[in-house]
């Protein structure tokens, strides 16, 4: 383009251009500007006055357009509180518009005709050139930065066009650009209520505990002063290594003395617990003989001496757990006494002991943490009340005839189980006569032959204590002449003496250790010598029934364990020793025997076996508990219903015969699983069928002759297999 026009556009564009780096130059200072109004924004947002509370800012309308407008966001880190930045979204920038002054020129030159212009120099514009002042600082607020930029320049570069526009035609107009402010918000700080704070005054500071006191000798030194008293007290070898090993998880802290050496206050409680040991029929010398005699006055708290606090301490805790463990039944070794006393004695870990009695820090407390290793069953704690009146009353003397003697003086006479044997009749000469004899007061006599003199004396024994006066020595008769506190008359049995039932009483006391912490929450209890089954439910009789026991020579075991299942129309395969003993002589005496009973002899090589099959004649009957266990015993149903009515019903090889299985069956299926009687009974004549229990029942074949009635009247049961005697030679009674 040529011509004066062409001239007046260039210099007008180089004055633009010149513009629009100013506006660069202004436009970075403003973004510098921006970066450090931000940096003094977070600064100063720690400091600045906060507005009055309840006032509210009411932005102008200026500010409310800005607002109003589109934004971007963007976050800004800070060290407190978060903020943004708030930018407006500009549109997207129009073709700039011509000035006035020239679009006039510019709409005249193509009017006119064409001439030579003339057109002054321009006019340098000293205030162009000038540099403008310094931008006022943003306005700043806690709440938000409003940083005003300035307008785009309007600039139309439609003149640049070459064709030529109608006359008509105005030429379009820019639309304005919309510089709006640049924000930058952060949320109000929330309101905090002063008034919710309370000022406490400080807390003292507590007294400095001082440190427990440590016991200054090495393990193997602790062993040594432990290990004598342990064998002493027969007491299981690894408590030595129990104790030991709990002081040094402990580094060695005393359990029972103070940081100045003097026997804190559970020490009287355990001393306390150990003298009042023979209420619950222990052994209270026994146990106090641990301790050493500085400790029978705990009135003074003098410090004991340095070189034997660490024995005194081992030998506190050595009492401790030797109580806890007595409690439990670990004086004796059951089956040491019979290989039919098979209980598992619940015998505490030293170390539990220990620990248990370390959390109790007052006599009283250490008390009620020993004396819980008692039974805490019911019939033990009546048997205990029953102790305590038995020894306020004053003892008396047998005095049956001139000749009788005590039963601590037969005990060291006679054999341990001298009435062992068969049926014993008037007439009848045994080597057993010499004995009963002796056990009922009566002389020698030149053979060892059953005449009358002892007969009447054998019917004043049986009148005493409850049996048919017949003469003949019955499994029961014998079991009663084998128990020696068992009076001999009834003279005897209206003096008898407390001395002797206490002895029993203990000796019944103890069986109870053998019996596990918990029965079960349902079980069944069989008490031998009283020949009777009970179901226990929650501590409540819910079935009991008569039952069969094993033969004095043929016990019934005592033990505890769990019933898993039972047998409708079992077979029954004959123990070894019931085969070797009742079995097999009876095949070899008579070859039709096996026929007639039913009988399925098998023979493997060089080995028989006996099986009988499910049926009416089958020695278990119609139905079979089952416990398994070492001894081979259960409990069963039987054909020889008619042995129930008898009072003394000691007749089985050692299983337990049920008067009523369905009925005990029931009781055990009916609630869980849906079995009743009748419908048990339903499956009798087929084949064998086993039902499994979803839930194992307890089952405790036990052996009391001592128990308290519903009155509190102590009830005497015969001593059918000699247990209470074993006991008390045991425990010295």
């Amino acid at each position: 383009m040529n011509g004066p026009i062409s001239e007046g556009l260039e210099a007008l564009m180089s004055k633009h251009v010149q513009e629009l780096g100013e506006m660069t130059v202004r436009a970075s200072r403003a973004g510098r500007r921006i970066t450090l109004m931000a940096s003094l924004l977070l600064a100063s947002t720690a400091l600045a006055a906060t507005p009055e509370q309840g006032a509210e800012a009411k932005p102008d309308a200026e500010t409310q357009a800005h607002a109003s407008a589109p934004a971007v966001i963007v976050p800004i880190e800070r060290p407190a509180v978060e903020g943004v930045l708030v930018l407006p979204r500009l549109p997207d920038p129009a073709p700039p518009a011509m000035p006035a002054e020239l679009e006039e020129q510019r709409r005249a030159s193509l009017a006119a005709p064409a001439a030579t212009p003339v057109i002054e120099p321009p006019v340098s514009d000293s205030k162009a050139s000038e540099p403008k002042p310094a931008e006022p600082a943003p306005f700043a607020s806690l709440d938000r930065i409003i940083i005003e930029t300035p307008p785009a320049p309007v600039f139309d570069l439609s003149i640049l066009e070459r064709e030529k526009r109608p006359l008509d035609e105005p030429a379009a107009t820019a639309p304005q650009l919309q510089a709006g402010p640049i924000i930058i918000e952060r949320p109000a700080p929330p309101e905090f209520d002063l008034s919710s704070l309370k000022v406490e005054p400080p807390k003292r500071a507590e007294p400095i505990a001082p440190l427990p006191y440590r016991l200054a000798i090495a393990p193997d030194a602790a062993k040594a002063l432990i290990e004598p008293h342990r064998q002493r007290l027969r007491l299981k070898p690894s408590v030595t290594d129990q104790i030991v090993a709990t002081y040094e998880t402990r580094e060695w802290q005393s359990f029972w003395l103070m940081p100045d050496g003097t026997a804190g206050k559970p020490v009287s409680g355990l001393v306390a617990q150990l003298s009042a040991a023979g209420e619950d029929g222990l052994d209270a010398n026994r146990l106090l003989s641990l301790l050493p005699p500085s400790l029978s006055d705990f009135t003074k708290a003098e410090p004991i001496a340095e070189e034997k606090r660490a024995e005194i301490d081992l030998l506190l805790s050595l009492a401790a757990v030797a109580y806890a463990q007595d409690a439990r039944g670990g004086r004796l070794e059951p089956a040491k006494l019979s290989a039919m006393l098979t209980p598992e004695l619940f015998l505490p870990p030293a170390g539990d002991v220990l620990e248990r009695t370390a959390k109790a820090e007052t006599a009283e407390a250490v008390r009620k943490v020993l004396d819980g290793y008692n039974p805490q069953h019911e019939g033990y704690r009546a048997l205990k009340q029953a102790l305590a009146r038995l020894r306020v009353e004053p003892a008396h003397e047998p005095e049956a005839t001139a000749t009788a003697l005590k039963p601590a003086t037969l005990r060291a006479e006679l054999p341990a189980n001298f009435m062992e044997g068969t049926l014993l009749v008037p007439g009848q000469e045994d080597a057993r006569v010499p004995h009963i004899r002796r056990r009922l007061g009566l002389p020698a006599g030149e053979q060892p032959v059953y005449d009358v003199a002892l007969a009447d004396a054998v019917k004043e024994f049986q009148r005493a204590n409850g049996l048919k006066p017949d003469g003949r020595i019955t499994p029961r008769t014998r079991a009663l002449l084998q128990d020696l506190d068992a009076p001999v008359n009834r003279e005897q049995r209206a003096k008898l003496a407390p001395d002797d039932r206490t002895a029993t009483l203990i000796a019944n006391m103890e069986r109870w250790r053998w019996l596990p912490p918990e029965l079960g929450r349902t079980h069944i209890f069989v008490n031998i010598p009283d020949f009777r089954l009970e179901v226990m439910d929650e501590g409540a009789r819910i079935f009991e029934t008569r039952v069969i026991v094993g033969k004095p020579e043929r016990q019934t075991p005592v033990f505890s364990d769990k019933m898993e299942f039972l047998v409708v129309n079992p077979s029954w395969y004959i123990p070894p020793t019931i085969l070797k003993k009742d079995v097999l002589p009876k095949l070899a005496a008579d070859p039709t025997y096996a026929a007639r009973m039913g009988y399925q002899v098998i023979r493997n090589g060089n080995s028989v076996s006996v099986r009988q099959p499910p049926g009416e004649r089958n020695a278990l009957g119609h139905v079979k508990f089952m416990f398994p266990n070492a001894h081979a015993v259960y409990l069963h149903d039987t054909p020889g219903r008619h042995l129930f009515r008898n009072e003394t019903r000691a007749y089985s090889s050692g299983c337990v015969r049920v008067d009523q299985p369905f009925a005990l069956a029931e009781q055990l299926l009916l609630k869980k699983q849906g079995f009743s009687e009748r419908q048990l009974r339903a499956m009798v004549g087929g084949g064998e069928r086993t039902i499994k229990l979803t839930e194992t029942v307890p089952v405790h074949l036990a052996y009391f002759t001592l128990s308290v009635d519903a009155a509190g009247v102590l009830v005497r049961k015969p001593d059918l297999y000699g247990h209470d005697a074993r006991i008390r030679r045991a425990l010295s009674l």
